[in-house]
């Protein structure tokens, strides 16, 4: 498989190689896809947590908290 980055992620491998804290490209991407694995695992455990809690009607937040949690988390990505 060959792998073709944008430059600046690329700049990020070789740095992150030229730091020690990889010994290689392959670590790298391996170390990358296996953080996406676990965030992508977490986010499907919340997800299946906050249904089970909605189907009890067990819920931990107003709906307006909830909106206000939204708006100051994508403030937060927007910065």
């Amino acid at each position: 498989m060959q792998v073709f980055l944008p430059l600046e992620l690329e700049e990020l491998v070789r740095a992150t190689i030229a730091s020690g804290v990889y010994a290689s490209e392959n670590e790298v991407i391996c170390a990358a896809l296996q953080l996406l694995k676990d965030h992508t695992d977490y986010l499907k455990e919340e997800l299946l947590r906050g249904i089970e809690e909605a189907d009890r009607k067990n819920f931990s937040m107003t709906l307006e908290e909830l909106k206000a949690e939204g708006r100051r988390r994508q403030a937060l990505q927007n910065h």
